[in-house]
């Protein structure tokens, strides 16, 4: 971990050192005046932005936003509005559409005048709120296994009764560098473990573990860094250190590869803030964006190590125990590409990989070997657990501004999914912008399946290898649907404005009975977000659920939870400082 950190307070020390001095002389250079020089924070995933921008991209005003590479910086943001402004100008925005349009240019109105040529300077308190999840009955934490009842919540843990989160997020600017920090106070409640007869049956289905994983911590109280990153930005590229959220896939539901389902992961991280067009005959590839990072996980308690290198991989050599981080955490890598071949048509590619760990030390030769290797050689050679991915959005013809259709898809050790469309976890999708004679309303449906592969049951999200599997700090980096089930999602939105809306959804997830016996889950929720002033908005959650998983819990289980949320957002003139 030390060398992210070190990178991290490097980054941190010099923006910084380049707030004090821009704003004792000033940021007046022409390459310091360079929108594709200007570093910028990322919006936070859960914001109300990236609906809005999805909306204007549905409606047909926005046509370069890649909607499966996210999160985007604010700069980004301020970018994609000046493109939904010029369509106002050329054919002019439809009443819903100008509305969120004047929203967005609101929020996002610092940024885009240094778009227009003011100095990149300023720091800010970004947001402070106060979150409170009460859960009555017996919620299920334990998506690796099982299934989970909150998701894509960056890792918060949660129990019975009362849970708790305070937090403040900060970001500061300065020429090419940028700092951001999100903190939080977490307190949550005790989840029961699982019985004592469940313990063989979970061990066995991780390969005969030492002793069944535990399940993701809860009934603690902790200080807890989310999003915290420095950053330095050079011709629309930004290069960021730290803990870092990403989300790779175009639906709401989560990605099948990489979400905000478990805590942000440590890393470096490469990213291509805006699109760029290749000149000649790569204009073909359209527009093009690309992130790659470089990273490590936490919690992974079990690793087959088949005792280190040089040893053949048939030998099983189980290392760690239950609830006890290992010593050695594996390593992560991941890079993604997408195309937006049409305003209507986008296509990615993506590929993680977790290697090193126990045995196997981190080397240049070993992250190379785990980036571009294609086979699967054991021992010395053994490129790691990795996961391709594609994911594609699509707007129909003759309904482009009513109805987008898109999927997402994931192989285990393939090196493309669409080769291998039995073997693969998919999550197709619809998105209707608005509804006849509704143009404030919206609504979404997504499918999830991950399909029972009857030699190993399991095998989504597993590893022979990892044997704590695709996690980080023992939650599901992926999809909450998990390792072998199936499921659907859905939402209806009414949008009284782009940040006061009303949400009805429900979501069911079955899993498969050769993996750890079966068992389903269903859940109905009604969701409201209200801007009560421009500093000041409310979010409430009530979700009811029942699920049933014979191994946890030998009766079906219910539970009631309320989540409420009260954020306090200063108003742009509340800056510390900004030019």
């Amino acid at each position: 971990m030390r060398v992210f950190r070190h990178i991290a307070l490097c980054l941190t020390l010099a923006a910084v050192a380049s707030l004090l001095v821009a704003q004792k002389n000033g940021v007046d250079s022409e390459v310091a005046r360079d929108p594709g020089n200007m570093a910028s924070t990322y919006v936070p995933l859960e914001s109300w932005a990236y609906p809005a921008i999805e909306r204007l991209a549905a409606f047909g005003y926005v046509e370069t936003a890649i909607a499966g590479e996210r999160p985007w910086t604010r700069m980004e943001f301020a970018r994609l509005i000046e493109e939904a402004g010029d369509s106002d100008s050329n054919q002019g925005l439809d009443p819903e559409a100008a509305r969120i349009y004047a929203s967005l240019k609101q929020e996002f109105s610092e940024e885009l005048a240094r778009r227009d040529g003011a100095a990149n300077l300023g720091a800010t308190v970004e947001s402070m709120y106060v979150r409170n999840t009460g859960i009555a009955g017996t919620p299920i934490t334990d998506g690796y296994h099982f299934g989970q009842t909150l998701v894509n919540n960056y890792g918060r843990p949660y129990g019975p009764g009362e849970n708790n989160y305070s937090g403040v997020a900060l970001r500061a600017v300065a020429g090419s560098f940028a700092v951001y920090v999100r903190g939080e106070s977490q307190r949550a409640g005790l989840e029961p473990s699982a019985p004592l007869s469940s313990q063989p049956l979970i061990a066995a289905a991780d390969n005969y573990t030492n002793g069944a994983a535990a399940e993701p911590e809860s009934g603690m109280e902790r200080l807890r860094l989310l999003d915290a990153y420095a950053s330095y930005t050079f011709k629309n590229n930004q290069l960021s250190v730290g803990q870092q959220s990403l989300w790779w896939g175009p639906g709401k539901g989560g990605p099948v590869l990489f979400s905000n389902n478990a805590e942000p992961v440590l890393m470096i991280r490469l990213d291509r803030t805006s699109p760029i067009e290749l000149p000649s005959i790569g204009k073909w590839l359209g527009k093009i964006r690309f992130q790659l990072f470089w990273g490590r996980l936490e919690g992974q308690q079990f690793d087959n190590d088949y005792g280190g290198i040089g040893v053949s991989q048939t030998t099983t050599n189980v290392v760690g125990s239950p609830g006890v981080a290992l010593a050695d955490q594996p390593f992560f890598n991941g890079q993604k590409f997408s195309f937006k071949f049409t305003r209507n048509f986008e296509f990615s590619v993506s590929k993680t990989g977790i290697y090193a760990g126990p045995g196997f030390p981190a080397t240049l030769k070993s992250l190379l070997r785990s980036v571009f290797s294609a086979g699967n050689s054991p021992g010395a050679g053994d490129p790691g657990d990795r996961r391709s991915a594609v994911d594609v959005t699509y707007r129909v013809p003759w309904i482009r501004d009513w109805m987008t259709l898109y999927f997402d898809t994931f192989s285990d050790d393939e090196p493309f999914p669409l080769e291998y469309p039995k073997e693969c976890v998919w999550s197709p999708g619809i998105y209707l912008a608005k509804l006849p004679h509704l143009p404030k309303a919206d609504f979404r449906m997504e499918g999830f399946l991950s399909p029972p592969r009857y030699i190993i049951p399991g095998y989504y999200y597993y590893n022979f290898h990892y044997l704590s599997g695709y996690t980080n700090s023992r939650e599901l980096i992926g999809s909450w649907i998990g390792r072998e089930g199936r499921g659907e999602q859905l939402w209806t939105t009414w949008w009284f404005s782009p940040q006061t809306s009303l949400q009805a959804s429900f979501r069911n997830m079955s899993a498969d009975r050769d993996f750890l016996h079966g068992g389903n889950l269903h859940d109905f929720s009604v969701t409201s977000d209200i801007s009560v002033r421009p500093e000041w908005s409310v979010h409430v959650t009530g979700q009811l659920e029942r699920w049933s998983f014979p191994v946890f819990a030998s009766a079906p289980q219910n539970n009631f939870a309320i989540t409420t949320e009260l954020r306090y957002t200063p108003a742009k003139g509340h800056r510390w400082w900004s030019r």
